[in-house]
């Protein structure tokens, strides 16, 4: 009975930790504070710090992470048809652009110049 108790807890406790994870998470993206990330990037990279570099994709990476998911969550409220196709067109040209990211972001150095490019493409979606 003891061993079954301490499971309810652990598991109660690690559920309301993820839970209070993904609330902290949720926030809002906007153009000027992505074109500021995108562009401190940029500087970090023509810099070869490559360690900040690295750390800058990170927030990065999780700011277009953030807006995907507005982007799917704007779809789930569409107030009409023609509304949700819109948001769907949005959603698939940021996924489309999201993956040349990805590939790109292997190789920050080299690969610096089409980045900035696809970086400012992705932030252009941002509504």
């Amino acid at each position: 009975m003891k061993r079954l108790l301490l499971a309810f807890f652990l598991l109660t406790a690690t559920g309301t930790f993820t839970f209070i994870q993904r609330a902290a998470a949720q926030t809002t993206v906007t153009l000027a504070t992505f074109t500021a990330k995108v562009n401190q990037l940029d500087a970090e990279i023509a810099a070869s710090n490559m360690t900040a570099a690295a750390a800058t994709w990170g927030d990065i990476h999780t700011m277009m992470v953030s807006v995907l998911k507005t982007s799917k969550e704007s779809i789930h409220h569409a107030t009409s048809p023609a509304d949700k196709t819109a948001h769907e067109t949005i959603l698939q040209n940021q996924q489309t652009i999201y993956f040349v990211i990805w590939d790109l972001k292997n190789n920050l150095a080299t690969n610096r110049a089409a980045l900035h490019t696809k970086l400012g493409e992705f932030g252009a979606t941002i509504y």
